[in-house]
C-alpha cells in the first residue's frame, strides 16, 4: 500500500481513528498509572510527597511530561469525535426500539459520556489542585494540598466519582487497546481478566487518598 494510502487510512476512517485512540490511550494509561502511584506518595507523609514533588518541578521533565500527555490528551479527544460523528452519519436516525446488549459491559456503554465527564473533572482537577478553587492552597505543599484539598467533603466526593468514572473508562479502554490494533482475539478471555484487574487497580489506587483524607487519616 502506498504513503499516501495508507495516510488517507489513519486520517479518515474509523479504522484510523480507533487505532489513535488505541495508542494515545495507551499512553495516557501509562501516565495515569505513574501519576497514581505519585499520589500514593502522600501517604508516606509530608517530607517524600514534598520532596517527590520539588524533584519534579525542578527539572525539565515535568514539561516534557505535560507536552506528551497533551498531546495524547488531544488525540484521542480528535478520534472520539471523529468516530462518533462517522457513527452519526451512518444511522442518523436512532433504533424505534432499543437493541439488547447481549455482551456489551456497563464501561462500554459509558465510554463516550464517561469520555465526556472525564474531561470536564479533568479542567476542575487542574484549577484544583493548582490553587484557584483551592480553599487553602499552600505552593509547594503537595502534602498539605492534597490533604486539605481532598478533605473537603464536595472535592473528595468529585474525585471519588471521578475515579469510578475513570475505572470504568480505562477498564473498556484496556480491552480495546489491542483489539483496535487487531491482536485482540487469540487472548480475548485472558485480556478480559487482566483489564477488569488492572482497572480495579488504578481506581482503588486513585481512591485511596480520597478515602484517606475525608475520613481524616491523613493528619
Amino acid at each position: 500500500m502506498a504513503s499516501g494510502a495508507r495516510w488517507e487510512l489513519l486520517v479518515r476512517t474509523s479504522v484510523g481513528h480507533k487505532a489513535a485512540m488505541a495508542l494515545s490511550g495507551a499512553v495516557l494509561t501509562g501516565w495515569a498509572a505513574l501519576h497514581m502511584a505519585g499520589n500514593l506518595l502522600v501517604f508516606g507523609g509530608p517530607e517524600l510527597i514534598n520532596g517527590y514533588g520539588a524533584a519534579l518541578q525542578g527539572g525539565p521533565i515535568v514539561w516534557i511530561q505535560r507536552a506528551v500527555v497533551g498531546l495524547a490528551l488531544a488525540t484521542h479527544v480528535a478520534g472520539a469525535w471523529a468516530t462518533t460523528r462517522q457513527a452519526r452519519r451512518a444511522r442518523p436516525v436512532g433504533y424505534r426500539r432499543g437493541l439488547t446488549t447481549q455482551t456489551a459491559t456497563a464501561s462500554g456503554r459509558s465510554m463516550r459520556w464517561g469520555g465526556v465527564l472525564l474531561g470536564l473533572f479533568l479542567l476542575y482537577h487542574v484549577a484544583h489542585i493548582y490553587g484557584p478553587l483551592h480553599g487553602s492552597f499552600v505552593p509547594g505543599d503537595v502534602h498539605h494540598n492534597v490533604t486539605r484539598g481532598l478533605s473537603d467533603p464536595l472535592a473528595g466526593s468529585l474525585y471519588l466519582l471521578a475515579t469510578v468514572a475513570f475505572g470504568l473508562h480505562l477498564h473498556h479502554g484496556t480491552w480495546s487497546l489491542l483489539r483496535s490494533l487487531g491482536h485482540a482475539r487469540p487472548f480475548a478471555r485472558g485480556l478480559r481478566r487482566v483489564s477488569a484487574a488492572f482497572a480495579v487497580a488504578l481506581t482503588i489506587g486513585y481512591a485511596a487518598p480520597c478515602v484517606a483524607a475525608l475520613m481524616g487519616w491523613l493528619g
